[in-house]
């Protein structure tokens, strides 16, 4: 190899390491510009989480046909989840969403165990002519009680929960909107139009036990299309009106100069760090209780990571089918 060839492949290098740590820098820099303001509701037990505790107090399973879901050993790490194939599952081992109020008081002490700083997993992407901010929380637990003062009556719950805050930029980076999750879908606003703390950190009103992300305090009902069909023919025959979230404006969290609780930021692409690969359920199974004939009902498995979501596949074609607010 000639000297020149050598020379040149060293400066390409230099470019090219030069190109990434200006992109990982200006992604710090714009997860920390926008990072949201937070308002947990009054009674809320969690706050959002690095995963690395729930991997650590949950067993690693997968479902086998014929037999169910079986404890794959040894017990799992964020580095070592398998990054392929189906019917993977996390559980973890102390706590059942079937459970109740009472499950989630298990889930409240598991976390609280591990006195962890609060975490959110932050994403840049350019896509489509658009900057597109994301920010995903990630808590031990979703216990939705349809009557706060009674949790026990009617509820929903499943193990491990994911939320996102979506912010997006035009190329030039001047902000254009914004679109937060609401259970299987969610919500966005023009970013005129976005309340928001020191001009460009929007404001976020967390559900009381669901985590479903809002843009005022108050009661906000379910999107129906997120309520499956049968729970829906159990409100119609009750008599009673349908699931709303509650939110207010009780404990505040997010960037440290926000003078109260701080969230921690960390960078996630798609398959760095190593979890974010993991194919499976980020818990075991979702159930809907209700008064008897009814009891608790198995609906659903617990949701999967971020990177297997529709708006980190494909942000902007998603957003574009929430509700504008």
């Amino acid at each position: 190899m000639s000297r020149y060839l050598v020379l040149w492949c060293a400066l390409t290098l230099v470019t090219l390491v030069s190109a990434a740590s200006a992109t990982a820098a200006s992604s710090e820099r714009l997860l920390t510009k926008y990072q949201p303001a937070m308002y947990f509701a009054d009674g809320e037990a969690f706050r959002p989480t690095p995963i690395d505790t729930f991997v650590a107090d949950s067993d690693l399973e997968r479902f086998i046909p014929g037999i169910g879901f079986v404890n794959v050993p040894p017990p799992p790490t964020p580095d070592t989840l398998p990054s392929s194939g189906a019917g993977w599952r996390l559980n973890q081992r102390t706590c059942s969403p079937a459970a109740g109020a009472s499950g989630a008081a298990c889930y409240t002490a598991a976390w609280q165990a591990h006195g962890a700083a609060e975490t959110a997993y932050g994403r840049v992407v350019r896509t489509g002519g658009r900057v597109v901010i994301q920010y995903w929380f990630f808590y031990y637990d979703d216990f939705y009680p349809y009557l706060p003062s009674s949790p026990d009556i009617i509820w929903q719950a499943h193990e491990g929960d994911w939320e996102v805050v979506n912010v997006v930029l035009s190329a030039d980076e001047e902000p254009l909107f914004v679109g937060y999750s609401q259970h299987c879908l969610g919500e966005r606003r023009r970013w005129a139009k976005t309340p928001r703390w020191k001009g460009h950190h929007p404001i976020v009103y967390v559900g009381l036990g669901s985590h479903a992300d809002y843009f005022s305090p108050g009661a906000h009902q379910f999107d129906q299309r997120c309520i499956p069909s049968q729970v829906l023919a159990f409100f119609a025959q009750a008599g009673l009106p349908l699931p709303a979230d509650h939110t207010s404006a009780g404990a505040l969290a997010g960037p440290p100069s926000l003078g109260a609780e701080s969230i921690d930021i960390e960078p996630i692409a798609d398959s760095s760090p190593a979890w974010m690969s993991f194919p499976g359920t980020w818990g075991e199974f979702q159930f809907f209780h209700a008064p008897p004939p009814i009891g608790t009902v198995l609906f659903g498995l617990s949701p999967v990571g971020p990177a297997q979501h529709d708006v980190w596949l494909d942000p902007l074609e998603t957003l574009a089918g929430w509700t504008t607010g």
